[in-house]
């Protein structure tokens, strides 16, 4: 190509990403969503288990905690898969 002309396919490529783009980032987001919720779910039976096996409830909800916690959008975007987004790096 010259360096007057434009290549005619760029505006389909906009148009196309422009549309599945957002459903894309609506879908990831509720899917974490979800994850998050069942990871706060089983981190409360978590603590009850411990503390109805005898720990004190402070350390229970301090493991409890650092359970739930360990859940982040980076390492839920890794373990996407094949299918996935790979080789993004997020700042």
């Amino acid at each position: 190509m010259t360096e007057g002309e434009t290549r005619p396919d760029i505006p389909k490529f906009v148009a196309a990403l422009g549309t599945r783009v957002p459903m894309l980032a609506i879908r990831l987001g509720v899917s974490y969503l979800r994850l998050r919720g069942r990871a706060n779910r089983a981190s409360k039976a978590f603590v009850s288990e411990l503390e109805r096996g005898g720990m004190p409830s402070e350390h229970a909800k301090r493991l409890g905690a650092a359970y739930a916690s360990d859940l982040s959008i980076r390492k839920f975007m890794r373990q996407m898969g094949p299918g996935g987004i790979q080789n993004v790096r997020f700042r």
